[in-house]
């Protein structure tokens, strides 16, 4: 059997050969001396065919990493993968050069992704669709061997994309639970309200940049490098990069308590200001430091790569034809998704609009203009807004409800209806969160709502707030997104709106929550109409007109 099976290997091996040699000869093929050039100039050319079809997505990312210190590293990525790649260069000798044409239907997968994420602006989504987009086109052009060998230098490009602001609303939840503890711990008498600790010698506030999101994100990227240079045990890899995330959410989390303490026993002359900054730096360049010094006692050498005979029995070649039409049909899977994009925001529509109508609010319910109400969304970029606030004479003392509504007719970048700005925060100075939660409202049904409890020197606020978009109501942003979505392939265009009703907040939540529910029942029905009303597609110029132009 086995001198069977040896035979049988080397008339295949024979075969291949001849092939090779044929296809040589004949000028289909390259010869192995020469094909790692001709791959590296294919997949070059791909690389900057795809950043010049994509080049919108890539110079958004280009911009973040510009004016963000926390995504600065994104500069760095590609250099570091290019590198990586380069010091494994010894193993492409032996690898099979084949391409893979079934991967373009990755290609689909990721560029379908893209297009629903540009028909809503999602941008950290289009990012990540563009970076998969060059991956698994140098996938489908090399093949599943060169992909398999340097998996993890294209894989290292994901992290280019400018990712994880979603950590942070969490992780400064963390930070202040821990540094409460921590502070209570240690004797000292702290109150905590939402983000804000206050001691007998100050108060502190977790804001965004408290969070630890940078130094976690540095030591992710940092952590997967020295985990691939260092280890080729899985396990170890695996260990190493865990260790890279916790050390750092921990490190931040004393960091915040030592900061408070040093403020605290120095009656607030040191740890604020420039000292914040230096020593979060200094403490996280410790860490790191220490932390590659633990992991190199487990360091494995790179083991030796067999030497392969393939070289020896056939010569290695590389079928130009088939690199061309892989190369050329993994183009037109990605050039298809802007060309689409671009054929629907072309046949869309403008629309034509009057004044927001004011909402006829029932029962005894009246609108009235107090200079004193200071709070506003901080939602830019609506097309159609309404300010108002609004009282009823109660037995006891006049309550009083604001109403304010943001509605988006045409979005773009910029100005759209799910930003990543706080619309609790008009002026962030001025202006607090110290409690956010979802509850359940009454609305024709049971109803998830967010709310917020906004205070500033003069007003303290219990807000209610959510979306109404294609005839629904929610709180959720990922449907908020689908629904887009649906609107932009169906009628070309993306309309929303974003309410919000609050009240001043006496001594008893559940009052101010009572009063905000009387509101809304009185007042919705009225404004989802108000809201409706108006709007009408038109192949005209856009812009705001008068109840009596839409009329004629």
């Amino acid at each position: 059997m086995s001198e069977s099976v040896s035979v049988s290997d080397i008339a295949t091996k024979q075969a291949e050969s001849d092939l090779a040699q044929a296809e040589i000869a004949s000028g289909n093929g390259v010869t192995m001396p020469n094909r790692g050039k001709v791959l590296v100039a294919a997949l070059s050319l791909y690389c900057l065919l795809i950043a010049l079809i994509f080049h919108a997505t890539l110079f958004s990312m280009v911009a973040i990493w510009l004016r963000s210190e926390t995504f600065a590293h994104g500069f760095l990525i590609a250099p570091i993968s290019i590198w990586l790649v380069w010091r494994m260069q010894d193993r492409f000798i032996d690898l099979d050069v084949r391409p893979e044409p079934r991967v373009l239907l990755l290609m689909l997968v990721a560029g379908l992704a893209w297009l629903f994420a540009n028909m809503v602006d999602v941008q950290v989504v289009q990012q990540l669709a563009f970076v998969a987009l060059l991956v698994t086109g140098i996938w489908a052009i090399a093949g599943n061997a060169v992909a398999r060998c340097y998996a993890f230098p294209l894989g290292f490009l994901f992290l280019a994309v400018p990712m994880g602001e979603g950590l942070i609303p969490p992780l400064m939840e963390l930070t202040a639970e821990t540094t409460e503890f921590l502070v209570r711990a240690s004797g000292v008498p702290v109150f905590r309200e939402g983000m804000y600790l206050s001691l007998p010698t100050g108060m502190w506030s977790v804001i965004e940049e408290c969070s630890g999101v940078r130094y976690l994100i540095a030591s992710v990227t940092l952590g997967l490098c020295y985990a691939h240079l260092n280890y080729t045990s899985i396990w170890r890899q695996l260990t190493f990069i865990a260790a890279a995330i916790a050390m750092p959410i921990l490190a931040n989390s004393f960091r915040a308590y030592a900061l408070v303490m040093i403020g605290h026993l120095s009656d607030m002359r040191l740890g604020v200001g420039l000292d914040h900054m230096i020593f979060g730096w200094v403490l996280f360049g410790v860490v790191m430091l220490l932390m590659f010094w633990v992991g190199s006692f487990w360091q494995q050498d790179e083991e030796p790569q067999p030497i392969s005979a393939k070289s020896s029995t056939a010569v290695q070649q590389l079928s130009a034809r088939s690199l061309a039409l892989v190369a050329g049909l993994a183009l037109l899977c990605a050039f298809i998704w802007p060309t689409i994009s671009f054929a629907i925001n072309r046949t869309a529509e403008p629309v034509a609009m009057t004044a927001l109508a004011p909402p006829a609010v029932q029962g005894e319910w009246k609108s009235v203009d107090l200079e004193a109400w200071e709070w506003h969304p901080a939602q830019p970029g609506a097309d159609r807004e309404w300010d108002q606030q609004y009282t009823r004479n109660s037995s006891s003392e006049p309550v009083i409800v604001g109403m304010h509504l943001r509605q988006y007719l045409q979005q773009q970048q910029g100005a759209e209806l799910i930003e990543n700005v706080n619309a609790w925060r008009p002026d962030r100075k001025a202006w607090r969160v110290v409690e956010r939660q979802r509850i359940s409202i009454d609305l024709n049904g049971p109803m998830q709502v967010e709310e917020a409890r906004v205070v500033s020197a003069q007003q303290d606020l219990l807000i209610w707030s959510w979306y109404w978009i294609d005839n629904r109501s929610t709180v959720n942003s990922y449907v908020v997104k689908l629904l887009e979505a649906k609107q932009k392939v169906f009628q070309g265009h993306r309309q929303g709106t974003r309410v919000f009703f609050a009240t001043p907040l006496a001594r008893d939540p559940a009052q101010a929550r009572r009063i905000l529910q009387e509101f809304v029942t009185a007042s919705y029905p009225a404004v989802t109409k108000s809201l409706d009303s108006g709007i009408n597609v038109s192949t005209g110029a856009l812009g705001t007109t008068s109840p009596e132009d839409v009329a004629e």
